[in-house]
């Protein structure tokens, strides 16, 4: 353990003045679910915390505004789940990803940015975010940048944010009535903070022709949430019946994706997962858009 100092800044400008001031020293943290886990390990270290909790009156939200769902990075995973936005079919998978997620208390904690600027494979959120093409909005002194979430990860825990920038929003263009999403993950016991395998799913459908869909899960072969495009475009303006299905999971998944052996599960297994939860939520999003 080493001790470190805390800056609580007046209002977002503050806290990029301070980015800029303290560079790598200074790390930012909103709810600490990540962050505070990691510093415990040993894994992180750091002079100054940058507390970005004071900031929530500006960066808390959930909104629908000129065609685009916009999520201010310091929603928390409670707050999203609790939108009135989320009652809507169109982002079911949403739903799914807040309702499974870790335990009530992180619920209460965790945040939107928080979930997609740690860069690691199991990021419920950011696997979720990531099947509706959606993008991080980064603000500096500089000004700022948008950048495709399906760009945003370089690595493990890196991402193309640079130090003295802030995560303040994801954003994603409206889906249109014959949209929904799924999102599925499994481990030994529901709560738990990781995954074996996660997935996500959005489609459009036009009666059961696949008009658009994207695949992400935790990881296709990088260790950060990826989508799966070969198989995407298997399924692309084929009907969604379960003979299509069953050749994207069973002839296309594996040759794009490479799994780990660990101690938790070899990759043989993982894969067999991943085309077995892939197939639930393909076939769970075609009833979500039929309405059953």
């Amino acid at each position: 353990m080493f001790r470190f100092d805390v800056y609580i800044p007046r209002d977002l400008r503050d806290a990029l003045e301070a980015l800029r001031i303290y560079g790598e020293e200074m790390l930012p943290i909103g709810g600490g679910t990540d962050l505070l886990v990691l510093y415990r390990q040993g894994l992180v270290k750091f002079k100054t915390l940058l507390d970005l909790w004071p900031l929530r009156s500006n960066l808390s939200y959930v909104k629908l505004e000129g065609g685009l769902v916009r999520l201010g990075a310091l929603t928390t995973v409670e707050e999203l789940e609790s939108s009135e936005l989320l009652k809507d079919k169109r982002f079911a998978g949403l739903k799914d990803a807040c309702r499974t997620f870790a335990t009530t208390f992180i619920r209460s904690l965790a945040t939107v940015g928080g979930n997609v600027g740690v860069a690691h494979p199991l990021s419920d959120i950011a696997i979720t975010l990531l099947t509706y093409d959606a993008s991080v909005r980064l603000r500096s002194l500089d000004g700022e940048r948008v950048i495709p979430l399906k760009n945003f990860y370089l690595d493990k825990r890196k991402t193309v944010k640079k130090p003295e920038e802030l995560i303040t929003e994801v954003f994603f263009s409206e889906p249109p009535n014959n949209a929904s999403s799924v999102f599925a993950k499994l481990d030994r016991r529901v709560g738990h903070g990781m995954g074996y395998v996660a997935v996500g799913v959005y489609a459009e459908l036009d009666n059961r022709l696949v008009k658009e869909v994207r695949i992400a899960f935790d990881s296709i072969g990088r260790p950060f949430p990826e989508r799966a495009l070969r198989t995407e475009d298997s399924l692309r303006g084929k009907e969604l019946s379960e003979d299509n299905i069953n050749r994207a999971i069973y002839e296309v998944l594996p040759k794009e994706m490479s799994r780990i052996n660990d101690y938790r599960a070899s990759a043989e297994y993982r894969i067999y997962l991943s085309q077995v939860l892939l197939k639930r939520a393909l076939l769970e999003v075609g009833r979500r858009i039929g309405g059953e």
